[in-house]
């Protein structure tokens, strides 16, 4: 995984972050009404039946219903399902056209390759070119993950190969990270708008290159990799003094 042989990454850019306002907003809390607290109880009990007939019967009633409404913490009636494992329900709430949001990186956390397959699916469906995807276009107040986090990073993190083979497989890629003295527009303009994140953003790239299922899948070599990657590591945790531990721990 040398820097010239870096590609577009199709499923989401880690410099994309650069042009990302991370300007974090505490989230507007919305009451829910009876309605949505009974859909999103009996979506954490998987109770299809009546998710669907809730569905039909409240989905010309907006004043009192959304289907995208969350609990306390933040999770939808897809977020429970993924959590739960729930194919039937994610199903049907594709069906009835959910925003998925951050979904995916959600099913790949739980490392819930049937998810994570059907989310792909229905993302390549609804994606329109040159649009954000959905993970990307999320709402970062209520977000779980960071920007820099992209479904190929995730599941590197995870070290899942099931995963990352079917990622790779519909042309995912990650990029090596620019140099720490790089000076490009990028990098300037995200290290000056927040060093830190900027710096968290490629140590998460790192721990993702360094992932022994994606050297696995995706270099020609893995033992030269391995090895070139662990040199990479060990000058920058003299030059990274935040990160010094995460990059002497590879």
């Amino acid at each position: 995984m040398k820097q010239g042989d870096s590609k577009e990454e199709l499923l989401g850019s880690v410099h994309n972050i650069a042009r990302q306002d991370y300007c974090v907003d505490a989230p507007v809390e919305v009451a829910l009404t009876p309605q949505e607290k009974r859909f999103l109880l009996v979506a954490e009990r998987g109770d299809c039946a009546t998710v669907r007939k809730m569905l039909d019967e409240l989905k010309d009633q907006p004043e009192v219903f959304n289907i995208n409404c969350v609990d306390p913490l933040n999770r939808s009636s897809l977020i429970a399902a993924i959590e739960n494992e729930n194919i039937e329900l994610i199903n049907i709430l594709l069906e009835y056209n959910i925003q998925v949001k951050d979904a995916l990186l959600h099913a790949i956390k739980e490392e819930y390759v049937e998810a994570v397959e059907i989310l792909l699916e229905w993302e390549e469906k609804i994606h329109v070119h040159g649009q954000p995807y959905s993970w990307e276009a999320v709402d970062r107040s209520s977000s779980t993950f960071t920007p820099d986090i992209t479904p190929l990073i995730l599941a590197a993190h995870m070290n899942n190969y099931e995963i990352l083979k079917i990622l790779l497989d519909r042309g995912a890629t990650l990029p090596m990270p620019h140099d720490v003295r790089c000076g490009c527009d990028e990098c300037v303009a995200s290290s000056e708008h927040d060093s830190l994140r900027h710096s968290q953003a490629r140590i998460n790239a790192y721990r993702a290159l360094s992932s022994p299922s994606l050297i696995a899948l995706s270099s020609r070599d893995p033992l030269l990799t391995a090895f070139e990657l662990s040199w990479e590591l060990r000058r920058l945790s003299t030059m990274e003094a935040e990160f010094r531990a995460d990059y002497n721990v590879r």
